[in-house]
């Protein structure tokens, strides 16, 4: 994949809330759309899910936005939805971002 721009990435979805960090404030109604709330950090929004299944629509519905989903350790947001895709709730590729130093980022589908 050619490097392009980074404007949004899960950060977290390990547990029952996905936080999804924003640089490209043009998303920011389609998030309040899909019922995320600004949290107190700016540029970034949150929202509970119920389930797996529940979680899955939702990383579908981020998908298509064009949001990206971090890389890191135990349970990052890319494993989750890799995770989902292995138990058949999601499928097709993603885009996975990884830095390789601050404000320096490498984005791939997966």
């Amino acid at each position: 994949m050619t490097e392009q721009e980074l404007q949004a990435y899960v950060e977290k979805a390990d547990a029952d809330t996905v936080r999804v960090r924003v640089m490209d404030a043009s998303l920011d109604a389609a998030l309040v759309a899909l019922g995320f709330g600004a949290t107190i950090e700016p540029g970034v929004y949150a929202l509970d899910v119920a389930d797996d299944g529940r979680k899955a629509l939702l990383f579908d519905a981020l998908r298509t936005l064009g949001v990206a989903f971090a890389d890191g350790k135990e349970w990052c947001p890319a494993e989750v939805f890799e995770y989902l895709r292995d138990m058949n709730l999601l499928s097709g590729t993603f885009t996975r971002v990884s830095w390789r130093e601050p404000g320096r980022y490498h984005l791939v589908e997966v």
